[in-house]
């Protein structure tokens, strides 16, 4: 069967994601009160470092203004009371960041925003031992904060006795073929595709969110989404072949770009080590020709402190390695908008691009441009896959879908598992063609568990498999569940 995206397809999916919206996320309320404490509880001790550190009082909203001379409103960003004059005022060296102004063009500006505290907290520029105390309990009030107004205290809908975390899927979000998601129209929720992951605060919320009574969420995503497209693009056809054999394709390019032998480590301490991540994120950066500059800042974000010439180093290690991405997919890219101003993927999705000119660098563009099949390719297999799902069978079950990956919240037993999980196989096997004739075939990978926090990863899709890692899954729930008991117990 051939898969194009057409209208009806399109409209037909954006009916599926309007009842997945509505069906929503189980939560947990008492999980989620004692999450909103704690992080209240860390966002107070933060804010007291950087008071204890600059001798005045650092708060946050005008309605806790304690009227003092010298204080701090971390949400003010100008006036008597904002970061950038107090952090003048004691002698940091407040770095400008560009910013898009009224007419779309970037100008640098002075920025107490999240890029310009963690390019102050690496420059350390008071020498501070680990960083500088006041910057580093700034930026965890930012994320905490971020947490509780976005997630731990968005508005639940309540039905049926329990409460549900809501979020409006649309199937055409951005440019560049991502999906998008937002707030319900009603206020309930929040964006349902980017929930805080990576910090144990964040694993507070994920905690909260809980699959229904009797039921197990099953989590699928697509192994090495974007590689796919992105290696047929560039006719690799020996890293296909890795992605088809299911090598560790991160791992040895963090090997040979850092000169550590593979057998040096174990799996689970490359999976750990910080090689394995920046071979990622610079295999990422290379993919859509991400400048050295850029690379670094985006790092910085993630409060990873690696200098420009390092990361030049790198994209350049990169790029010895695999010369097809520039040489074959990022030309094809650029040929194509020269001659036809029109990119069209494998499943016949559009799009125009009449911004460059003949002659002109058009960079800019050509950037933006890279990322448009790759992201498209994955999103709609995703949606193809969704809208199988959702409309041949009378179960449907799907509560979250993240562009790459889609959340099944199912009856929680081994016949009902292995159903899902097949339909879900057939649902994401999907052949896809190429315009250089190169057929891929995405792969999925699954989990179970009963909160978004904590699930086992199926070692393959058999049902001796799915028995034996949902017995393992409900000892470990069981454990945990005597554990929190117990911990209670010594505590009254």
């Amino acid at each position: 069967m051939e898969f194009r995206i057409t209208s009806r397809h399109e409209h037909a999916l954006q009916c599926v994601y309007y009842d997945i919206s509505n069906r929503g996320i189980r939560v947990d309320i008492e999980k989620l009160k004692k999450a909103r404490a704690i992080v209240s509880s860390e966002i107070s001790r933060n804010l007291s470092i950087a008071t204890t550190q600059w001798g005045c009082n650092v708060f946050i909203g005008k309605d806790n203004n304690p009227g003092t001379n010298g204080a701090v409103n971390l949400n003010a960003t100008q006036g008597e009371y904002a970061l950038l004059k107090k952090l003048k005022d004691l002698g940091y060296s407040v770095p400008k960041i560009p910013k898009k102004n009224e007419e779309g063009d970037y100008e640098a500006t002075y920025s107490t925003g999240e890029l310009a505290l963690q390019k102050m907290l690496s420059t350390n520029q008071f020498g501070y031992p680990g960083g500088d105390p006041a910057i580093k309990a700034i930026l965890k009030v930012r994320e905490l904060g971020k947490l509780k107004s976005g997630y731990l205290g968005a508005r639940l809908l309540p039905r049926g006795g329990e409460n549900y975390f809501l979020s409006v899927y649309n199937a055409a979000g951005t440019v560049t073929g991502r999906r998008g998601s937002r707030k319900h129209p009603f206020g309930f929720g929040n964006n349902g595709q980017n929930f805080p992951e990576h910090s144990s605060t964040a694993s507070l919320f994920r905690d909260a969110l809980i699959a229904r009574e009797g039921n197990i969420f099953l989590f699928v995503d697509q192994v090495s989404a974007e590689d796919w497209p992105v290696q047929a693009l560039s006719q690799n056809y020996n890293a296909l072949q890795e992605l088809k054999s299911g090598v560790d394709r991160h791992t040895k390019l963090a090997s040979m770009i850092f000169g550590i032998p593979i057998a040096s480590r174990s799996e689970r301490e490359w999976k750990d080590s910080m090689e394995r991540y920046l071979g990622k994120k610079t295999r990422h950066a290379h993919n859509y020709d991400m400048t050295a500059p850029r690379m670094s800042d985006e790092l910085a974000k993630e409060g990873y402190s690696i200098s420009i010439p390092s990361c030049d180093v790198l994209l350049k290690k990169v790029d010895i390695v695999e010369p097809n991405v520039k040489g074959v997919f990022h030309k094809y890219v650029q040929n194509t908008i020269s001659n036809t101003r029109v990119l069209i993927t494998p499943f016949g999705r559009e799009r125009q691009i009449l911004g460059a000119r003949p002659g002109d660098y058009n960079n800019t563009i050509f950037k933006e441009a890279y990322a448009f099949i790759p992201q498209s390719v994955v999103g709609d297999n995703t949606g193809f896959a969704v809208l199988i799902l959702e409309t041949t069978s009378m179960d449907r079950f799907i509560v979250q879908e993240g562009h790459d990956s889609i959340v099944q919240d199912i009856p929680a037993n081994v016949v009902d598992i292995c159903k899902s999980l097949d339909r879900t196989l057939k649902a994401f096997d999907r052949k896809i063609l190429f315009h250089n004739g190169i057929e891929i075939e995405i792969p999925i990978e699954a989990k179970i568990g009963y909160s978004f926090s904590h699930a086992l990863k199926l070692k393959d899709f058999s049902e001796a498999c799915v028995r034996d890692t949902f017995e393992r899954l409900n000892e470990e729930t069981k454990r945990g569940i005597l554990n929190a008991e117990a911990i209670k117990t010594l505590s009254l």
